[in-house]
């Protein structure tokens, strides 16, 4: 939200990353089971894949990521054994077709704790975006002085 984007802009960022939140919106081409998993869920419904490889992705906790980080624990290291299960064929039926949440494993961030809408894109911007300068105004403002050079 705005609050999170200001405290990230007073941290020094540029910007932040929003993929788990705009999948969440109505333009999102994807299937609305999968939206309403990511309203639905909170932050604890998330797990993480692929760190033996040394390159984790947090992805929806389901049947199918428990079997992909199984089969990762009996032989760390080896995509072989967890390509089955991470898929892009899966992901694609999951998200275009079936909306089943379980049957495949798909990115998403721990943000989705605190997801409760599926807005248009301009209403989620526009949202996070005056959330961000109400934010700014009332707790930033007081730490610039008359004699500062800011």
């Amino acid at each position: 939200d705005g609050i999170q984007l200001a405290a990230c802009l007073a941290l020094g960022a540029e910007g932040i990353n929003m993929g788990t939140r705009f999948m969440a919106t109505q333009e999102a081409p994807i299937h609305a089971n999968i939206k309403k998993a990511l309203v639905d869920s909170d932050q604890t419904n998330t797990t993480t894949i692929l760190r033996t490889l040394k390159n984790t992705e947090r992805v929806f906790k389901n049947d199918q990521a428990a079997r992909a980080q199984e089969a990762e624990r009996k032989k760390p290291g080896d995509i072989s054994v967890i390509r089955e299960f991470i898929a892009g064929s899966k992901y694609r039926i999951s998200f275009q077709e079936t909306g089943n949440t379980n049957d495949s494993v798909w990115s998403c961030g721990q943000v989705m704790g605190i997801i409760d809408d599926i807005p248009t894109c301009k209403e989620l911007v526009d949202r996070i975006v005056n959330e961000a300068e109400t934010t700014i105004r009332s707790r930033l403002n007081g730490l610039i002085t008359a004699s500062s050079k800011l």
